[in-house]
């Protein structure tokens, strides 16, 4: 398989829009095309244009994005939810660039319903519905379907402070909506005011599902810059974005982090502890339950009960475990795995269509048969190795 391609994030400056329009274009320039396809599709009043500007900014070589108007109410002309979809839909971008353009309005429509007790339909943009935002969101969706299947990684983003003026009047920064867009992002104080993640900046964040973590490894590929139009007094206003190929020997690994817990347990009897482990282990956001028996205290033979489980769902499975176990304490941390990327199909045998799990690993892709679906038309080992064999090297369905 083809290594996975990851672009990470290094938001100094903050993100926004036009900001990562611009590094889209200074890393993958043989991209424009697409962008200004797009973008000439858009019902854009004459007074209304963008322009793509290369050089050096700061003291450092990149691109900056431009959406210029004649005048300030074509520039920041709103509008509702529903007419933005009617427009994105129907103005001839191809259905991949629709597809995220509007998730990411979806995204910023949820976020404001949700701050001003509305639905999403009830929505009205004002800043993020004038004609730059618009722009800004098409661009990045052509850039985004143009270069395809990628990972994201992003460091901690920079909060701002201070007030931004809205069309609702002084608001703290970061705005209502981008606050509700950037729930569960990592963000820190880097002692500099200002408005630092827009509205639209969070929600092509929330769009690209980052992964907040800057530790990767793989092979350098290219770096981009791209610059927002504000000064900063001591760095770069700059959203720089590095890619990256996975390292690995042509297997296509995943990441993820997951919650080990374990307990023990000497004073619960061996069938219902039996009971409670298949409790938990059918419990959404359980991924894995194992159980083995070792000396206990007093001399008992006891139990340890170890889950992995999704950090989301680990409140509920860590409250199941008091629940339905005698443990009075449970140990846990955060891990990270690493996992071969994998697929799942079904074969056709003799007896009957089996499913398939095939793994990308380094050596080459394996495939291993559902035991469950051998088990229900085999009556011995023979028939069941037979069977195995059979759909582990047939082509999948």
């Amino acid at each position: 398989m083809q290594r996975k391609r990851l672009i990470r994030i290094d938001p100094l400056g903050g993100v926004a829009g036009d900001m990562m329009v611009a590094a889209l274009l200074d890393i993958y320039p043989e991209h424009e095309p697409a962008l200004r396809d797009s973008l000439n599709r858009l019902p854009l009043p004459a007074s209304v244009s963008w322009r793509i500007e290369q050089g050096a900014f700061s003291g450092f070589r990149g691109k900056r994005f431009y959406v210029e108007a004649e005048s300030e109410h074509e520039a920041h002309s709103h509008h509702h939810y529903t007419d933005l979809v009617a427009l994105i839909s129907h103005c001839g971008l191809s259905q991949g660039v629709v597809g995220r353009a509007l998730a990411i309005y979806e995204l910023l429509a949820d976020a404001e319903a949700a701050v001003h007790g509305a639905t999403r339909q009830q929505v009205a943009f004002h800043e993020v519905g004038a004609w730059d935002s618009v722009i800004d969101v098409v661009a990045v969706a052509a850039l985004l379907e143009a270069i395809g299947e990628v990972d994201w990684l992003c460091g901690s983003l920079p909060m701002g402070s201070g007030q931004v003026h809205t069309d609702h009047g002084w608001v703290p920064v970061p705005a209502p909506a981008t606050s509700e867009l950037l729930a569960g992002m990592p963000v820190h104080d880097d002692g500099l005011s200002g408005e630092r993640i827009t509205p639209t900046g969070a929600a092509i964040l929330r769009h690209l599902d980052c992964r907040f973590d800057t530790r990767c490894s793989g092979r350098m590929l290219k770096s981009g810059m791209g610059f927002g139009s504000r000064e900063l007094p001591d760095r770069a206003n700059a959203l720089r974005l590095l890619v990256l190929e996975a390292a690995g020997n042509g297997a296509d690994f995943l990441h993820d982090r997951v919650i080990h817990a374990a307990f023990d347990i000497d004073d619960q009897t061996p069938e219902d502890i039996a009971i409670a482990v298949n409790l938990l282990r059918d419990m959404t956001g359980v991924l894995d339950v194992t159980q083995a028996t070792r000396a206990s205290k007093k001399g008992r033979i006891g139990f340890q009960i170890e889950l992995l489980t999704i950090p989301e769902y680990f409140d509920d499975v860590l409250e199941a475990c008091f629940r339905q176990t005698t443990t009075l304490g449970i140990r846990y941390h955060e891990i990270e795995r690493k996992l071969l990327a994998r697929e799942h199909s079904k074969a056709a045998t003799s007896q009957g269509r089996v499913r398939i799990k095939s793994a990308a690993r380094p050596t080459g892709t394996t495939r291993k048969a559902e035991a469950d679906d051998i088990a229900r038309f085999t009556e011995s080992h023979q028939q069941r190795q037979q069977v195995r064999i059979e759909a582990e090297q047939v082509r999948e369905e």
